[in-house]
Parts: C-alpha cells; structure tokens; sequence
C-alpha cells in the first residue's frame, strides 16, 4: 500500500542561521516547524505504535526545499522510522523529483513536532517549480 499526502509550495522567510554546519555542507538546512508544515501520521498498528510527521516544501532564499521532521510513539516505531522514510518520496506530477526521505529529523518518542527543527534538502533542478508535491511511501517489509 502507497501512502501518499499533497502540500503546496509555502512561501516563506526563513531565518537558516541555526543551521548545522555539517548539514549545510550537504545542502540540507534546519528551520522551525510553522504553520506551513502539514502534519501526518503512519500508523502500524494499536500495539506497535504510529508516526507522526510534520512536512512542507518550503522556498528558502530561492531554492525549494523539502523539509521534515517525525516522533514515534513507542519504541518499535521509533527504531522503524528510519527503515520507513527510506522508502519516501516526493513526486511533482508522475514523476519521483526525491526520494529517500531518511534526511527528515527524527524527534525524541512522544515529543511535541512544534518544538522541534526540521531538517530540509534542496530539490534538484527545476523541480521546485512546481506548486503540487505529492508525499508518499512504498511498500516496507520489517522483522517484528
């Protein structure tokens, strides 16, 4: 089963001084969750636990950016996050423009995602302008 959520591109001025050094030198950033992020779940099951995910893609002094950050909420789900968002992407009409979304910032259990800084990486060539992004994961198979 292929999860997938829409967002539009956000417009917004971001301050990047906070960046991490080291990300910044693979083109990712860090920016604080707002009102412009969505904010999505993946369940597995009662038992096992969910995932909850805050995303936008993000126009961050002319460049789009995908950004994300996520909190599990019990500890299967927090090892598993990682597995689950290498098989995330991000397509603009049929076509996949990122994929592996293991990048996003993976939050303590249980924490609150409007406290936390979501990390982003650019979109490559001309994807960005676009104004439809279609979030989704492919099938993952885990070892219980």
């Amino acid at each position: 089963m292929v999860r997938t959520f829409k967002t539009a591109l956000a417009s917004t001025a971001l301050v990047l001084a906070g960046a991490l050094p080291a990300a910044a030198q693979q083109g990712l950033v860090e920016v604080p969750i707002n009102n412009a992020f969505s904010v999505n779940e993946l369940n597995w099951d009662s038992a096992l636990g969910k995932v909850e995910f805050a995303w936008a893609v993000l126009d961050i002094r002319g460049v789009t950016y995908v950004c994300g950050a996520s909190s599990a909420s019990t500890s299967f789900a927090h090892r598993k996050t990682k597995t689950v968002f290498r098989k995330g992407w991000v397509k603009v009409g049929n076509t996949k423009v990122l994929k592996d979304l293991s990048y996003f910032t993976r939050a303590p259990r249980n924490t609150d995602l409007g406290t936390v800084k979501a990390r982003c990486k650019p979109l490559p060539g001309k994807a960005g302008a676009a104004n439809d992004f279609l979030l989704g994961f492919d099938p993952v198979r885990v070892r219980l």
